[in-house]
């Protein structure tokens, strides 16, 4: 039987992450560790495209139900997201939001994701941010410490692809 190289363990350690991960989110009852929304509002401003920087341009996501996106950060969001270090922390109320399309033009918006980060120590489950899930009209569906979106971006979002569960480079 072969034995794994050393260099073959980082790629077997992720890829058993991401089964496992899997496998915890195909366990997990509708629902699990989110809240509904119906009283919040939108971390991010009525038209982020507007006001805020793209920092990744339209492209398709392997996640996020295999829709287009677009991602905008709030202007104390940017650079943290750019340097991707723990030398560059994001800040308390950085903001993220990924706009969801239904087309490789992305014009036609389905809904939006975001992050906003919180104090340290607010949502250790969800790394101290708070994640909100927001349809096309603005109205949040779920907000919280998402278990699906938090244990995805736990295995997808490590470096060099990301920085404190928030994701910069396609894997």
């Amino acid at each position: 039987m072969r034995m794994p190289h050393d260099q073959d363990e980082p790629l077997i350690r992720r890829r058993l992450a991401m089964l496992l991960g899997a496998c915890a989110i195909a366990l997990l009852p509708a629902g699990c560790g989110e809240e509904e929304g119906p009283d919040s509002q939108p971390v991010f401003p009525a038209n982020p495209e507007l006001v805020w920087r793209e920092i990744r341009d339209c492209r398709h996501s392997h996640e996020h139900e295999l829709n287009f996106i677009r991602v905008f950060a709030s202007p104390t969001a940017e650079e943290p997201y750019l340097a991707l270090s723990p030398d560059v922390p994001y800040p308390v109320g950085a903001t993220l939001v990924k706009l969801e399309y239904d087309d490789p033009g992305c014009t036609e918006l389905l809904g939006y994701t975001a992050l906003q980060k919180l104090e340290p120590g607010a949502q250790p489950t969800g790394g101290d941010w708070l994640w909100q899930s927001v349809s096309d009209t603005r109205e949040v569906e779920q907000e919280g410490a998402m278990v699906r979106c938090v244990n995805c971006h736990q295995v997808h979002c490590d470096a060099p692809h990301g920085y404190d569960l928030t994701c910069a480079e396609e894997i």
